[in-house]
């Protein structure tokens, strides 16, 4: 799969899903991750019908039938999610097995609470970012981070993304194997005013805020 440019989940629910008719099937409505070994990884995309037809679904008056696909099925992501299949060959969430257990939906994830590795609440997992090497990060706000930004005066101005590689769990909440000292440092090392400006400076055009990453090495 090629990645044209850096990514968040929200970019993502706003692109276009291209098969390989060129047609436009849909839009993207929500994703899935698998959590493994330190590394978040993206595994499959749920397209999201119409309006109407997804209001009818959350008031279960029609079955929730979404199509999905599987992160080996996309060709390109970029201004477009361009998949190397037809629309008609992709399976359904009523499918048995098209979702497995070990999957994480972002819909899931936006609603859990960060933790350090002490049982410190510091945050909210708000999205998550997507580098083009494929990896994927924890973008986080509230709490303890965004204090930090408001203190700074760049609440509106930064993301800090946390990486996969400081998450230790997720359950029915994310915790992390740094303690809040850690993260302070951390957080007083990154957003330096230099480093802050090299990020907005550095930021892509597609983005309206600056990513600065919180460990720029695998935590201790």
């Amino acid at each position: 799969m090629e990645i044209t440019r850096s990514l968040c989940s929200k970019e993502l629910r706003k692109l276009d899903v291209i098969d390989t008719s060129g047609e436009k099937i849909g839009r993207i409505g929500d994703l899935t991750f698998t959590f493994q070994s330190g590394e978040l990884k993206l595994a499959q995309f749920i397209l999201a019908g119409p309006r109407f037809e997804e209001f009818l679904e959350a008031i279960k008056v029609k079955p929730d039938r979404d199509p999905v696909f599987d992160i080996s099925l996309v060709k390109k992501l970029g201004d477009k999610v361009h998949l190397d299949t037809s629309a008609n060959s992709l399976k359904t969430t009523l499918d048995d097995c098209a979702i497995s257990d070990d999957e994480i939906r972002l819909s899931q994830l936006e609603k859990f609470t960060i933790y350090d590795r002490d049982g410190g609440k510091v945050g909210k997992a708000i999205d998550v970012d997507f580098d083009v090497d494929g990896s994927a990060s924890i973008i986080v706000g509230g709490g303890f981070f965004e204090e930090k930004l408001e203190a700074l005066g760049l609440k509106a101005d930064v993301d800090l993304i946390v990486p996969a590689s400081a998450i230790d769990s997720i359950t029915d909440r994310i915790t992390l194997n740094v303690c809040k000292d850690d993260l302070n440092t951390t957080m007083e090392g990154a957003l330096k005013p230099e480093e802050v400006k090299k990020a907005k400076e550095q930021k892509h055009v597609h983005h309206d805020v600056a990513k600065v990453r919180l460990f720029s090495h695998r935590p201790m």
